[in-house]
């Protein structure tokens, strides 16, 4: 049996499961497979538990400053399988009151193992809008560690930065290390304005960074290999700026080709080359 207090975070509407300051019901749950955890008290050295099935009533609300005990019992057990009969109470009103109660159930796994097998390396996915400005900075950095870029008044970092303005019309993936965003790069939608070299039935990515720290770990070639990936049959172009040799042969590694006839300039002073997994 363990005690809370509810607090302000504790409430449904801080945790966004309601918009009352009372106990939120997934707060209610944690405490009540906390107390699950601390009811297996023989598991190995090496080993843990994860919850795997939750079914519980929430009967009752909880007010701020209300002290909440919860109670599990373990009810069966089958190899690693473990089934629990939760409860939880409050101090609120006469004596302990009923709030929540139901059953729980857990099984047994080796620690490293679990940990190695549900967690990636990298993840690539879409970026959330909430990210945007992560990823605007992330890209501003990337481009001026590697391309020369260092003025916040230089257009093209600006460019960098508006991610809300390139999602309109493009899709943006991030990828994340160790639950750090590390990378993005940008697939243009065919007949986007912000297409530079692609043609028709062609995919163009573009905007493609990895932060500095990251560099050498095989984040960028994972991220062309995603969009080679969600652009099926279609062929991939790109753009990279003259003499930035590293990423010239990154996008090889990846499978593009230089593609001399479609290189193109900008503006004064810059010089694109153009690779194509198609030329």
């Amino acid at each position: 049996m363990t005690s809370y207090v509810v607090a302000r975070y504790d409430t449904a509407d801080a945790l966004g499961s309601g918009d009352v300051p009372v106990l939120a019901t997934p707060r209610l749950i944690a405490w009540l497979e906390a107390a699950t955890v601390t009811a297996l008290t023989d598991l190995g050295d090496d080993d843990t538990s994860v919850g795997t099935r939750v079914n519980v009533e929430h009967l009752m609300a909880s007010p701020l400053g209300a002290s909440v005990e919860a109670t599990a019992d373990l009810v069966h057990r089958d190899g690693r399988l473990c089934r629990f009969a939760v409860a939880a109470h409050h101090d609120v009103g006469d004596g302990p009151v009923l709030i929540a109660h139901g059953e729980i159930t857990r099984v047994i796994v080796g620690r490293e193992r679990f940990i190695q097998r549900s967690t990636p390396d990298l993840i690539i996915r879409p970026a959330l809008p909430q990210e945007w400005d992560a990823v605007g900075d992330l890209c501003a950095v990337a481009y001026s560690a590697g391309s020369g870029l260092s003025s916040d008044t230089d257009f093209y970092l600006h460019t960098l930065r508006d991610v809300a303005a390139r999602t309109v019309e493009c899709d943006v993936l991030v990828a994340y290390a160790e639950g750090e965003l590390v990378g993005s790069v940008t697939i243009v939608r065919p007949g986007a304005s912000f297409a530079d070299v692609a043609r028709e039935g062609e995919v163009e990515f573009r905007f493609m960074a990895v932060a500095p720290h990251a560099w050498g770990r095989g984040i960028g070639l994972a991220l062309v290999q995603e969009v080679m990936a969600r652009a099926g049959t279609s062929p991939v172009v790109c753009s990279v700026l003259e003499g930035n040799e590293p990423a010239a042969r990154l996008y090889v590694r990846a499978g593009l080709v230089p593609v001399p006839p479609r290189d193109h300039s900008p503006g004064p002073g810059i010089r694109l080359r153009a690779f194509s997994t198609a030329p």
